[in-house]
């Protein structure tokens, strides 16, 4: 007796193209749901971040009865020491860090292991880039005997709705011709002042308009897809510097000042504190400048003008790689996320920390 094998067929041209079909698709629905879920986890850790954030400012003022200077100068206006991120340093965690962090020496001065020193809670995990970076630019002006590799920060200290950088500047000494000063914030009115300045760190009896609604730090992306131009209103991405590579909004977390006349224009960049004045996520973000001729004048009616009424500063706009908005540190303590198509009235008054007076410190 002969038996009959059913003879199995296999899938033919067109099944198979249906089944690949399906595939694609079910991978098409499914991607977006997978990098919602990413962009969710990414945005829980920037949150994170921005907590630690508030619970190390509040220690710190618990200590200090104020909240820290964004930046520290010692001796001339113009000659910077250090900033918040230095003085929070125990705060965050990083108290042997601190402990080898030279106060006597400028940030650029530390040893290459501190300024070097990747911290990942000044990352957000939305944004890319390099990390440590060094900047060819940074390193020709900073000279091969100075650290010039940096770990680097995505948050911003809020100064409010000014870009003007001013100082009360006295003289405190005179020896062996080098004249010392007094250097204390000038009279920046309330109603534009935020939580953080030069030389000034507000405390929380002068954030008269509320802590819960008074912005303290911020997201400020350094990924190199965010392009940086010069001076406020500026539409046009900065060209290749003298080493061909193309300016963007990087900032170290140890950097101590904005850069300044004497810099500009080998380097275009933002700096450590962000303002209100451009809307956040605006694109390219503005870069952060010091009119040095400014700063060192000692008229308050002309050193202390914003650029709105003629000032030669700027101070770049918040950023963020999370869809549709920032996400900022109140300074309560608390965490909120804005949609960048906020009103730009609304958001400049919470970035302030009181009415129309005037500070004068």
């Amino acid at each position: 007796m002969i038996s009959r094998r059913r003879l199995l067929g296999g899938f033919t041209l067109v099944e198979l193209l249906v089944v690949i079909a399906i595939i694609g698709i079910l991978v098409a629905l499914l991607l977006p749901a997978i990098q919602a879920a990413r962009e969710a986890a990414r945005r829980a850790q920037c949150i994170n971040n921005l907590k630690q954030y508030g619970i190390a400012l509040h220690n710190y003022h618990g200590t200090n009865k104020t909240f820290p200077v964004g930046w520290l100068s010692r001796g001339a206006p113009t000659n910077y020491f250090a900033n918040a991120n230095t003085k929070l340093l125990p705060y965050f965690e990083e108290t042997s860090l601190h402990n080898i962090y030279d106060q006597g020496e400028h940030w650029y001065d530390q040893k290459a292991e501190v300024g070097s020193l990747v911290i990942p809670l000044f990352k957000c995990p939305s944004s890319g880039g390099p990390n440590p970076y060094q900047n060819l630019a940074l390193k020709q002006i900073l000279g091969n005997s100075r650290n010039s590799l940096f770990g680097m920060t995505d948050y911003s200290y809020c100064k409010g709705a000014t870009d003007t950088f001013c100082l009360n500047i006295r003289d405190w000494s005179t020896q062996f011709g080098n004249t010392k000063y007094i250097l204390k914030p000038g009279p920046v009115p309330k109603h534009v002042r935020g939580v953080f300045d030069l030389a000034f760190g507000a405390s929380i009896r002068q954030i008269t308009d509320g802590t819960s609604k008074t912005i303290a730090v911020g997201d400020a992306s350094g990924d190199p897809k965010w392009r940086v131009c010069h001076g406020v209103g500026c539409t046009i991405p900065a060209g290749p510097d003298q080493f061909g590579e193309i300016p963007y909004a990087w900032y170290p977390w140890i950097a101590g000042q904005p850069n300044s006349t004497e810099y500009y224009p080998q380097l275009t960049v933002p700096c450590l504190f962000a303002v209100t004045i451009e809307p956040m996520n605006k694109y390219p973000v503005t870069d952060s400048y010091i009119e040095t001729s400014q700063l060192l004048n000692p008229n308050p009616a002309t050193s202390c003008k914003d650029s709105r009424d003629g000032g030669g500063n700027s101070v770049s706009n918040f950023r963020s790689d999370h869809p549709g908005g920032c996400n900022f540190l109140m300074a309560d303590g608390s965490v909120t996320f804005l949609n960048e198509s906020i009103n730009l009235t609304a958001y400049q008054a919470m970035s302030t920390i009181a009415g129309e007076e005037v500070i004068t410190e």
